[in-house]
């Protein structure tokens, strides 16, 4: 992230309530074992929250869960998928579901719109388009 600060890096399918728990566990990590990794300019929890990580939410670990990582990372993070046409998407309804948690209206356009489109936007640097990386 330090190299390509313009990348981002997506996290779909694998549900989102681990997440605290591994950001903690890798700044543990980026310390405890300093010796064998390269220098960073920020923890590795930093990087994830800073704009340019995006993590999918998958509707089973519902509303509580989700809340609780938005409270420990921040809004910016979490995006809504559906997940169809897998047997786990609750299609038709999974939107339906997900609206009718109980979340500030801002938190739930960030969760279906605003964090989506920062994750998937083409920027243009001097005619040179950076690349949305996804790991599934």
């Amino acid at each position: 992230m330090d190299r390509y600060p313009k990348l981002r890096i997506g996290t779909l399918e694998a549900g989102h309530s681990w997440l605290p728990f591994w950001i903690t566990r890798m700044d543990e990590h980026a310390r405890s074992h300093s010796k064998a990794l390269p220098p960073l300019k920020k923890k590795p929890g930093e990087y994830v929250v800073s704009g340019n990580y995006f993590q999918s939410i998958e509707m089973s670990e519902g509303e509580k869960l989700t809340k609780s990582v938005i409270d420990l990372l921040g809004e910016d993070v979490l995006m809504y998928a559906s997940d169809y046409p897998h047997a786990e998407s609750w299609y038709p309804k999974s939107v339906e579901t997900v609206m009718a948690w109980d979340m500030p209206e801002p938190m739930k356009r960030k969760l279906f719109w605003d964090n989506a489109v920062k994750y998937y936007a083409r920027y243009s640097g001097g005619g040179a388009v950076a690349g949305v990386t996804a790991v599934a």
